[in-house]
């Protein structure tokens, strides 16, 4: 072993002895950009001078957020009167997904949303790991409440077996892997995690958005006396996780129940598929508008999903944009609309995923819901039964009509 590589062992050990029992235990990320966010949506006084949130009241989040669900490390589950928390997230569950990796006395994993989700949804769930910049797309950012692939509808939170789906199955074509390998104990286990996760950011999100239409002044305190706090603030504090634990406890009965796939006949099949082909390039379903005629993708391509859009607005602001990236966003990417003759759907290839995704949209994504008005679900299946049969057309492979080259020869 020469010289250089023997230098490379000493500072990859020095560095990782620097990172153990000396290091601080990780904390949860302040969410900066929305707290610039609502900041910029109180209108300026008098003076002309904008609303900040001063250093203290932002000490009081912080400690208000630690107060309901703890730390990375000992995670707590908010005590909130007439609401069963139990159904969101158990003790538990969350203390076998959070902390660090490691084990029990008895073998059994600990640490595992650390071990298996961190390094892309980082330690908050901000979408914001260490690896989420050279990821297309970017890790979902959990602190919205928002899931794109679910058999809710658009507003609703996604139901245990739809995040189990995706831990389970992974995202085709992008990094989110399939966990399949892992017991479901453990699966459940992150799932619930990622629930706490996101009900701490909208919690986060919503009680800054309250304060800031409160307009407090600069020495007002969000919460007066943390050791004897007001029973008026923590009332306040207490109804916004109830809110937003509701939403989650409702998600469970809001799944949209379908009926099976129509059986068809080979002819019949191909009457509806030529009929879905219509209705997508058509103005009634609309689907064209941006995977293209063709499906390839090429439609409407300067859109942003909501994540970014709530920043930076739809225009894509140069202003905005350098605003939210020194706060911690990372660099805004354009929506690409799915190239449907790959064969590669994201929210799953059953006939049911691609119903759901056409019937309820795509939260967060610009697809919009297909109301009961405006299409039948007899329509929709067609629908579905064109997006299915596109990669198996001729023009799906790339392997087609590719001219013989002029020097071709035969090879024995």
């Amino acid at each position: 072993m020469n010289l250089r590589w023997i230098l490379c062992l000493l500072l990859l050990v020095s560095g990782l002895l620097t990172a153990g029992c000396g290091s601080p235990p990780p904390q949860f990320r302040r969410y900066s950009t929305f707290i610039r966010q609502v900041e910029d949506q109180v209108p300026k006084d008098e003076n002309g001078k904008a609303f900040r949130f001063s250093a203290q009241q932002r000490q009081d989040l912080d400690e208000i957020l630690a107060a309901l669900f703890g730390t990375p490390n000992d995670p707590l589950i908010p005590a909130v009167k007439d609401v069963d928390m139990t159904q969101v997230m158990t003790s538990g569950p969350l203390m076998v997904a959070a902390g660090a990796v490691g084990s029990d006395a008895q073998g059994r994993a600990r640490g595992l949303y650390r071990e298996h989700c961190a390094h892309c949804h980082g330690i908050t769930g901000d979408g914001a790991g260490p690896t989420a910049a050279f990821l297309n797309p970017y890790p979902r950012d959990y602190r919205r409440g928002t899931f794109k692939f679910k058999s809710t509808p658009v507003g609703a939170k996604p139901t245990h077996a739809d995040l189990r789906k995706i831990i389970v199955e992974g995202i085709p074509g992008t990094a989110m892997p399939s966990f399949l390998l892992l017991p479901e104990s453990e699966i459940d286990a992150v799932v619930e995690y990622v629930r706490y996760l996101s009900v701490r950011g909208e919690v986060e999100r919503n009680l800054l958005s309250q304060w800031a239409e409160q307009n407090l002044g600069p020495d007002e305190r969000l919460i007066n006396d943390p050791a004897n706090p007001s029973p008026e603030k923590v009332a306040v504090i207490q109804d916004v996780v109830a809110g937003v634990v509701g939403s989650w406890i409702a998600a469970e009965s809001e799944a949209l129940a379908v009926a099976g796939r129509p059986e068809m006949t080979g002819k019949e099949l191909a009457e509806s598929i030529q009929t879905g082909k219509q209705l997508f390039q058509g103005t009634r379903a609309n689907c064209a508008s941006c995977h293209g005629v063709s499906a390839l993708g090429d439609g409407q391509t300067n859109l942003y999903d909501k994540w970014t859009e709530e920043f930076i607005t739809a225009k894509a602001d140069p202003k905005l944009i350098r605003e939210f990236t020194g706060l911690g966003m990372l660099q805004p990417r354009n929506l690409k609309p799915r190239n449907l003759r790959m064969g590669i759907f994201r929210g799953g290839r059953r006939p049911l995923d691609i119903f759901w995704r056409i019937r309820n949209g795509i939260d967060g994504a610009q697809m919009p819901a297909a109301k009961i008005d405006a299409l039948s679900d007899q329509e929709i299946w067609h629908i579905v039964n064109y997006v299915q049969s596109l990669p198996y057309e001729p023009i799906s492979d790339p392997r087609q009509n590719v001219p013989e080259p002029a020097n071709a020869r035969e090879i024995r």
